[in-house]
């Protein structure tokens, strides 16, 4: 394991097994790890992230998979960024009757809450509601995502979510 002044520095290391000849040496990874106790105490340790592999091309392998799945992470973390802001600024945008239904649904469609939902489409003018709910129930798919939650609460007589 590597000193503790070299901890702060490397986070990922190379773990070298020599053999008795260079045929049987063999190179891994691992991470160091500082891990911090409840009375402030930091204590270090090394784990290995990639099993000591006898060529080469087997670490490489396996360091490319830990890199497919670090990528594939990083992918749904955008996804879920990228939601959460489309999610954030459609909360805090008001719906303005001038824009057009579909904008209006697009813009209402990103809202996860239901509460959200509601309070904004009944905020809504009863003709404005009226328009947007036969835009939804009849351009939308009413039996998966906002859509199918839109016509579960709808009422079609007073043109307001419950």
């Amino acid at each position: 394991m590597p000193k503790n002044s070299d901890m702060k520095d490397k986070k990922l290391t190379l773990e070298i097994e020599k053999g008795v000849d260079k045929k049987n040496s063999k190179v891994g990874v691992s991470l160091n790890v500082e891990v911090a106790d409840s009375e402030g105490s930091t204590l270090g340790e090394s784990v290995l992230l990639v099993e000591k592999c006898s060529s080469y091309e087997v670490l490489q392998k396996k360091v490319s998979r830990i890199k497919e799945e670090l990528d594939a992470l990083l992918y749904k973390s955008k996804q879920l960024f990228e939601t959460e802001i489309g999610e954030e600024k459609s909360q805090d945008e008001d719906v303005n009757e001038d824009m057009s239904v579909k904008e209006i649904w697009n813009l209402l469609s990103v809202i996860k809450d239901p509460e959200v939902l509601l309070v904004k489409f009944n905020s809504m003018s009863r003709q404005k509601r009226f328009e947007v709910a036969d835009y939804v129930l009849s351009h939308c798919n009413v039996f998966s995502g906002p859509a199918a939650i839109f016509s579960m609460r709808y009422n079609s007589e007073e043109g307001v979510i419950e």
